[in-house]
Parts: C-alpha cells; sequence; structure tokens
C-alpha cells in the first residue's frame, strides 16, 4: 500500500530531485517456451546511469515456437507475463511481475514498454510492463517469418517520496475531534472531499494501477 502511495503521489507532482545516481541491471523472464520451467529467459536491460536515463536493451527473437505458444494463450484469454529481476551497486537483487493479455500483446506486434519506477535514493520500488500500441500500423503480425523481433522501450519514473504522516498522531486527533462533536462542542464543517479522503484515495489508487497494468487496445482504423 506504500509503495502504490508514492506512485500515485509521483502521479501529482512533475519535478523531483534524484540523489542518487548508479547503474542498474534488470534481468527479462517469461512464461512462454519454457519447456518444464514456469520462467525462462527474455533478455537483459542495462544502465550505466540512473540520472542519465539512457538503457541498453538485449533481447531475444521470438521464433515459430514462441508465438504458437502466445497464439494458444490468447485463444483462451490466458497473459502473457514477465518477471523482472532488479539488481544495483546499493541493493540485492528484487523480483517483481507484471502481466497482460497475450492476445493484446500479438495485435501489437510484440510491442511493449517496461517502466523502472524509482525513488530519490536509488531503489526501484516497481518495474511494469505494459503493451505498446502499434495503431500507427494498419496491418497484423505476419506469421510466416524465421524470427519476430520484440519492440520494446524503456523508461525511468521518478517517485517524489512524500512524506508519511504520523499515524498514531492522527487516529488520536480524530478521535478527539470525534468526541467533541458527538458532545456538541465541535461542528463539522470538513468537506466532502476531507471527510472521505481515506475512502476514495484507495479507489483512484486501484484505478491507477489498473490502467497501468491493462491499458485499454487502440481502436481499430476503418476501412
Amino acid at each position: 500500500m506504500k509503495y502504490f502511495y508514492l506512485l500515485f503521489m509521483c502521479l501529482l507532482k512533475n519535478s523531483v530531485c534524484l540523489d542518487y545516481d548508479g547503474w542498474l541491471n534488470i534481468k527479462l523472464e517469461h512464461n512462454i517456451n519454457c519447456k518444464n520451467e514456469n520462467f525462462c529467459s527474455r533478455g537483459n536491460i542495462s544502465l550505466k546511469s540512473i540520472k542519465a536515463g539512457s538503457a541498453v536493451i538485449d533481447q531475444i527473437s521470438f521464433t515459430k515456437s514462441h508465438i504458437d505458444e502466445l497464439k494458444e494463450h490468447a485463444d483462451i484469454d490466458g497473459l502473457y507475463s514477465i518477471r523482472s529481476l532488479v539488481t544495483s551497486a546499493d541493493s540485492k537483487e528484487t523480483e517483481f511481475l507484471s502481466s497482460v493479455k497475450a492476445k493484446l500483446f500479438l495485435e501489437n506486434r510484440l510491442s511493449d514498454v517496461i517502466s523502472a519506477w524509482i525513488l530519490p535514493n536509488g531503489d526501484v520500488i516497481a518495474l511494469t510492463f505494459q503493451v505498446n500500441s502499434y495503431s500507427s500500423h494498419n496491418h497484423s503480425l505476419q506469421y510466416d517469418q524465421a524470427e519476430y523481433p520484440l519492440h520494446s522501450n524503456f523508461y525511468i519514473r521518478h517517485v517524489d517520496q512524500a512524506p508519511v504522516p504520523d499515524t498514531a498522531s492522527y487516529i488520536q486527533k480524530l478521535e478527539r475531534e470525534r468526541e467533541a462533536r458527538e458532545k456538541g462542542d465541535l461542528k463539522d464543517n470538513r468537506s466532502f472531499l476531507a471527510k472521505y479522503w481515506m475512502y476514495i484515495v484507495p479507489i483512484a489508487i486501484f484505478v491507477m494501477i489498473s490502467g497501468i497494468t491493462n491499458p485499454e487496445p487502440a481502436p481499430q482504423a476503418s476501412r
């Protein structure tokens, strides 16, 4: 919940001060054409400098076996999943898991966006994987090729870490105000948002995360 809150605060702010710089390595694994394993290698993303944000992406090309298995997942409305193993100069390996609809990944010609969400101290708190719309192309993936290259874009997303309030003190303050209102000593003049923010914010975060993980497909051009 804390990490989702930080992502939410990042979207509200446009600027951030990154206190840390160093190298970052992201090992990518996926769940197709892996024989008896749940995940197998898809590639690697490496950065010499987090501040610079320039990444080297080294990935496999899909073969017919990859495409056939991806189509099998798509036929049953299954998921194409990515497991990311993130390491940096100052942290141990951290694992993240993201998924998209296999059908959507095929329809967008194996094009995706990978984003690393990083705190000012250099900690990676999330790594998201989503389909990148290929709407500028009016033809689908051709299934008669020997190899099918992956089209990936990688972005660093800087998260501005907001101060965490003293929860115990805040709860005590709310209790005192509630008791005062019950006695009639304090009239509640707060706005709707001020009264019910604790219910509204989790819903907003859930909608935001759902949109990141499962974006709507681009509308098909009419012919």
